[in-house]
């Protein structure tokens, strides 16, 4: 940057840099005005790009009457600035957000040049510039009511209207939540239910089957020993007794 010998100089550089800011400008706007869904808001935007080009010729009348040349250069602040809109714009769907978001990216443009420009005004005032002074208190003036404007319709409902679509968005994903939880809830139970009655199926079966041991009672001793009373030792003896009853005849 060269250096600067006066404040005179410095209030030419910044009228140069407010020249080229108003160019920008000038091809930015219409973009906005269309991107915006209140008509409230686009037709601030035309307004505004109207005096905006009106801002530009004053700049350069200014430029004129201080007998100085525009030199072209750019403004990078509101360079950065509009590319900053320009990602905003990219970002949303149209909308109250989208529009809240034009008016943040918009008064961000707006303050910068009521800054700028209350600053070269006061510039000009005191180097004695009052033609000079007069056309850059018309531009401030200009963007302090545009700013306003813009105040206006962000209080005046966009700013409660993006503010219900985030609520309404809340609650949409809030109840997809819960219904998919009522799903998986309802899933899991009829599975729970489907398992329970099989698994007591089985168990009854296998208790059935433990009944089977009393079988063991058709081989009891209790049984089997009746059996051998055929051979009972009383009958023996009485065929005993007969034979020695003969033998003593």
């Amino acid at each position: 940057m060269a250096s600067v010998a006066s404040l005179r100089e410095h209030l030419v550089e910044e009228l140069n840099d407010l020249l080229n800011a108003e160019q920008q400008l000038i091809e930015a706007l219409p973009m906005m005005a269309e991107k915006a869904s209140r008509k409230e808001l686009q037709s601030a935007f035309r307004k505004h790009l109207a005096e905006t080009k009106t801002h530009e010729r004053r700049v350069s009348q200014a430029l004129k009457a201080l007998k100085e040349d525009a030199s072209g250069k750019t403004c990078e602040a509101m360079e950065g600035l509009l590319e900053e809109g320009q990602e905003l714009m990219e970002s949303g769907e149209p909308g109250a957000l989208l529009d809240a978001m034009l008016i943040t990216a918009a008064q961000k443009v707006e303050h910068y040049e009521i800054a700028t420009y209350g600053t070269v005004r006061t510039y000009a005032s005191v180097l004695g510039e009052k033609q000079v002074a007069k056309l850059l208190e018309q531009n401030l003036k200009d963007e302090k009511n545009a700013d306003k404007k813009l105040t206006a319709i962000a209080e005046g409902g966009v700013n409660r209207a993006a503010s219900k679509e985030w609520h309404d968005q809340t609650l949409k994903t809030m109840d997809v939540l819960q219904r998919g939880a009522q799903l998986v809830g309802q899933t899991v139970g009829g599975a729970v239910r489907r398992f329970m009655p099989a698994q007591a199926s089985d168990t009854g079966s296998r208790g059935s089957r433990g009944s089977r041991g009393s079988k063991g009672s058709r081989g009891s001793t209790g049984s089997r020993g009746s059996k051998g009373s055929r051979g009972s030792t009383g009958s023996e003896g009485s065929r005993g007794s007969k034979r020695s009853g003969s033998r003593s005849r």
